[in-house]
């Protein structure tokens, strides 16, 4: 069956952020990317394939899955699928998925140990890689606070690579409201600046950590800062002015694994960390 209209036109209205958050819907593109919301708790509503891609053996694995749940699969036509997404990058593909509620609460606080929040991080490729990495090192929950880049913008959604489904995220968290929350249930907060006076590795780790990252252009807010129980940097070998944020929260987070992996093996060596 062919995409309708009516269909059509709600995905080319889907393009545009007050429309995603009336509709708490958002588009995927890409196969990849489809596999990680179907491996994951996420709710499709629809999705759009060019024909060729029907009879195509490389994907019959994912198309069975959709048909099992039920889930309306539509044939697109090129000049359509032109219209509504990026054609490269969609792979010939599109979906239609409801947004995940996150709600920040105690139950929030009590359970998560480490954090990454970022503060008016406005580049979508940046806060897609925040989202990525975050998923990479097991954190327990990403706030994107007040001025980031909406993060189902169709960029941030593509350079996310699927994390976006295997990542609690809060989005336009008021942070410096938020951070004292989550002070006075026992979170450490760190920001990382390049203005910080000892490194990442000279802070000590503790076991509820809030790690908050800037933009590129403007850092971490005064608002924030001031909650901040340190300010660390990344040391500077070479000569560029700056660290792409993202790079620098890949940096920060695999040393901060590594860290509170060999604290457990040098606490319970009994134990398996693997």
């Amino acid at each position: 069956m062919n995409c309708s209209k009516a269909e059509l036109k709600y995905l080319r209205s889907l393009s545009q952020k007050k429309v995603r958050e009336a509709e708490r819907r958002f588009v995927l593109e890409g196969w990849r990317a489809l596999k990680e919301a179907l491996n994951s708790p996420a709710t499709i509503d629809l999705v759009a394939v060019l024909a060729r891609f029907l009879t195509d053996p490389d994907y019959g694995k994912i198309l069975a899955q959709l048909e099992q749940r039920r889930i309306p699969v539509k044939e697109i036509k090129e000049a359509e699928l032109k219209s509504v997404a990026d054609a490269v990058h969609s792979q010939g593909v599109l979906a239609v998925i409801q947004q995940p509620q996150v709600q920040l609460d105690d139950r929030w606080f009590d359970r998560a140990s480490l954090v990454i929040a970022a503060d008016a991080v406005a580049d979508p490729g940046n806060v897609g890689s925040i989202v990525r990495s975050a998923d990479w090192f097991g954190v327990d929950l990403v706030l994107l606070g007040k001025g980031c880049v909406d993060l189902y913008n169709e960029k941030v959604v593509r350079s996310t690579v699927g994390s976006i489904f295997h990542v609690p995220v809060g989005t336009d968290v008021d942070l410096p409201a938020v951070l004292r929350q989550m002070k006075k249930a026992g979170y450490g907060i760190i920001t990382l600046s390049s203005d910080g006076k000892k490194t990442y590795a000279e802070q000590e780790i503790g076991e509820k950590t809030v790690y908050v990252l800037g933009s590129e252009a403007h850092g971490v807010s005064q608002d924030v800062r001031a909650l901040s129980d340190a300010t660390v940097r990344i040391p500077k070998y070479g000569k560029a002015e700056s660290l792409n944020v993202g790079v620098a929260c890949g940096i920060m987070l695999s040393y901060v694994r590594t860290i509170m992996k060999s604290e457990r093996v040098r606490l319970r060596p009994d134990i398996s960390v693997d």
